[in-house]
Parts: structure tokens; sequence; C-alpha cells
């Protein structure tokens, strides 16, 4: 499953497309922000959805939850760079 990056100002943006054809605007998306030491690195994730009128079937709910497993995988080594980013940048102490 293809997961698209996006480093932005604020911190990162990855998006998958578990679909093409009829069901290709479905998107699944993560937004991580910068690591802090207190917090770690707050995500947010977002999905479209379906209506009554166009459900999943179940092949198609077994592709999402592989998009969104891919997703969360990959949300987890973004965490883990942008924390060691962080570890290793110099510290600014003031003289």
């Amino acid at each position: 499953m293809a997961v698209e990056r996006e480093n932005l100002d604020w911190g990162v943006r990855l998006t998958t497309q578990p679909f093409t054809g009829a069901n290709a605007s479905l998107t699944i998306k993560a937004e991580i922000a910068p690591w802090r030491a207190t917090i770690g690195s707050p995500v947010r994730i977002t999905f479209t959805g379906t209506s009554a009128s166009s459900p999943l079937r179940l092949l198609d709910a077994q592709a999402w939850n592989e998009a969104m497993t891919a997703l969360i995988t990959e949300t987890r080594n973004v965490i883990a760079e942008l924390k060691a980013e962080t570890t290793k940048a110099p510290s600014k102490k003031k003289r």
C-alpha cells in the first residue's frame, strides 16, 4: 500500500488512498506534529467515510484495513525519525 509523505512547516502529513475506481475518493490521512520531549509527537488521523447507499464490501473493508495498518506503521516510523532528529540536535544552552 502506497503512503505519500508531505513535509510541511508544521510537521508531516501522510496520505493513502486504499481504492481506485468508484471508491477512489476515500482517503486516510495522518498529520504528525514535531517531536516534543514532554508530549511526544501529537498525531491526528482523519478519513473520509462511506454512506448507507454506498457501503464497503468485505473485500473493500479488508483493503481499507490494510491501508490503515500501513499508515499507522509509517506514522510510527516518522515519529521515531522526528524523535531521533530532535535528540541529535545540539542543545542550546545559555552561558
